[in-house]
């Protein structure tokens, strides 16, 4: 399969040697660089040939914070000072646009936007206590997880509402009773909460159960940790080990080079890739564990280190080497981004001026779908990456909904969000000139019908009266004058029918566009921009003076992130 153009990151100094590269639930690409996060921010973009037209590259810069600047400058004595910050690890959460870092100090952050959200802290705890070294997001995104340096994981929960989240000790984890062994790596999956320590000792911590020594300490360094299917990969110098959950055993394969080993899970096969800087192959997951060639991933690398060889060492004067700085998967594990570099060896360093990184993205099965666990954008970079080929669970037919009427207003919007038709349609709206989204307004008004008597706001029923009209439905209300209100003007409509999605005219003649989630007037400047249709909503947080009554009100909050006609991140 012909692979995209590399997204080429110019003039940048990366945090970290290996852990770089972090891919969100929203398509965003977030690489480790001093001082200040590079984002790739993803871009919808009807004509695409290379990876640069799916992201818009920029920095990202933070307010970091550093809990221990005065305890550590009083700790180090003969120093008396505290390094600068700077980013170390950065983790997004898998549902929201939370943002987790972790710090050369130690310290762990959550960011929105580029605000500072929370600091995960107990500040009535020791030193070694407050000190975090790894962190990990569950995978409903309700909790996340850091390790200190007493050989405890801290569980946070995640309290999410339309003004923000808050984050709220949940409980602690004692690995064992060496309290002198790090927690310096986490990884959250489906069945627990893997845990390595810096004796190099792997733990697996069931919520059913307390925590298991899976494998010993070691000299060797454990390279990285993936939970599938039932097994847990684990790669150290020279060797991975795959622990079954089920038989509760340990299984070893020599690998030959002694290379640190990325695990990257193939969605298709009951397969792993593994992939060092200088070589790759794919682990077979059977009753025994079988080493096979990797077909996947190698022939391109070789193509693009062949490639970038000849036009940096063209007399091959210099030894140069293919270095990984970071992989991540998408969300729904069916690509890969990989960052990477040549390093030529000469008695020259290059200046940060020089250096340039790339990143390069790789279908990691035949076909991808559309899952619950990624949104709109990633969706289209999935649609780009396998040569613009469907999804396999792609259907055209929009069909009838068959939601629950009986649930909260919020949780029924949720679910229909999570419907396979309704995410058919929005992907539809990448492909097609028209954009619509029939079947939400369908949802919005079986809804409307099932609890008519609620119905009692004016902006309620006018909203209901539009959508019946649109849809060409009697209307389950009986509409009345209502009054709108901008920054400078304030108008007064009536609800007669009209077929016109776009605009709608006042008492006083004039016409105005209308807000395409609840299909009221828009006369006020405050709005959010969904970038794929480039309709309008109202931006609820920036309106207070109109009057919105439960129906309008939700429907406003749980559309103000997420584009209901494409699932984007609204702007």
């Amino acid at each position: 399969m012909k692979l995209l153009k590399d997204l080429a990151v110019a003039r940048k100094e990366l945090a970290d040697w290996t852990e770089n590269l972090t891919w969100a639930h929203d398509g965003t690409l977030y690489l480790t660089t001093v001082p200040d996060i590079t984002v790739c921010v993803p871009v919808y973009s009807e004509a695409t040939n290379s990876s640069k037209d799916l992201f818009h590259i920029k920095e990202y810069p933070l307010p970091l914070v550093n809990k221990f600047e005065y305890d550590l400058a009083q700790k180090n004595v003969m120093i008396n000072s505290v390094p600068e910050s700077s980013i170390k690890i950065c983790q997004a959460s898998p549902v929201s646009d939370s943002l987790a870092v972790l710090t050369n100090n130690a310290n762990a952050c959550i960011y929105s936007g580029r605000g500072l959200v929370a600091q995960l802290d107990q500040p009535e705890r020791a030193l070694e206590e407050r000190s975090y070294h790894s962190l990990a997001w569950n995978v409903e995104g309700n909790m996340i997880a850091v390790g200190n340096e007493a050989c405890e994981v801290i569980v946070f929960s995640v309290n999410e509402n339309f003004e923000g989240a808050e984050f709220i000790y949940h409980r602690t984890i004692k690995i064992n009773d060496d309290a002198t062994s790090w927690v310096t790596r986490l990884e959250w999956y489906e069945e627990g909460i893997i845990v390595s320590l810096s004796n190099n000792s792997v733990h697996l911590v069931r919520e059913d159960d307390g925590p298991k020594q899976i494998k010993c300490s070691s000299r060797f360094k454990n390279s990285d940790l993936k939970g599938m299917k039932g097994n847990i990969i684990i790669t150290s110098a020279g060797s991975v080990h795959r622990y079954e959950i089920g038989s509760g055993t340990l299984e070893s394969l020599d690998l030959g080079a002694c290379d640190d080993f990325y695990v990257v899970p193939l969605p298709d096969y009951n397969t792993a890739l593994l992939i060092s800087n200088k070589t790759s192959c794919l682990l077979s997951l059977g009753h025994e564990l079988r080493l096979q060639n990797d077909v996947i991933i190698s022939p391109h690398i070789e193509a693009k280190f062949k490639k970038w060889n000849n036009y940096f060492n063209e007399f091959n004067n210099y030894e140069t080497n293919f270095l990984i700085h970071g992989l991540a998967t998408s969300p729904d594990g069916a690509c890969l981004a990989l960052a990477y570099s040549l390093d030529r060896l000469s008695i020259r360093y290059r200046i940060v001026s020089e250096q340039q990184y790339r990143i390069c993205l790789f279908p990691l099965g035949k076909a991808w779908e559309i899952k619950q666990g990624s949104t709109g954008l990633t969706w289209y970079q999935n649609y780009q990456i396998y040569n613009k080929q469907l999804p396999r669970n792609f259907e055209t037919d929009e069909g009838c909904l068959d939601l629950d009427t009986t649930l909260s207003f919020k949780s029924y919007l949720q679910e229909l969000m999570n419907n396979k038709r309704m995410n058919n349609l929005r992907f539809s709206n990448f492909l097609e000139q028209e954009k619509d989204n029939n079947l939400y307004k369908r949802a919005v008004y079986d809804y409307a019908v099932a609890h008519k008597d609620e119905v009692v706001n004016p902006l309620d029923k006018a909203c209901v009266q539009s959508i019946a009209d649109l849809l060409a439905l009697e209307s389950p209300v009986v509409p009345e004058i209502y009054t709108m209100k901008g920054e400078f003007i304030e108008e007064t409509f009536s609800s007669p029918a009209s077929p016109n999605t776009d605009v709608v005219q006042s008492e006083e003649g004039h016409i105005w566009k209308r807000c395409r989630a609840t299909f009221l007037p828009l006369l006020t400047s405050k709005v959010k921009v969904c970038p794929v249709s480039n309709y309008r909503i109202i931006d609820i947080k920036h309106d207070a003076r109109n009057d919105y009554g439960w129906l309008t009100r939700t429907i406003l909050q749980f559309s103000n992130n997420q584009s209901i006609y494409s699932g984007t991140r609204m702007l």
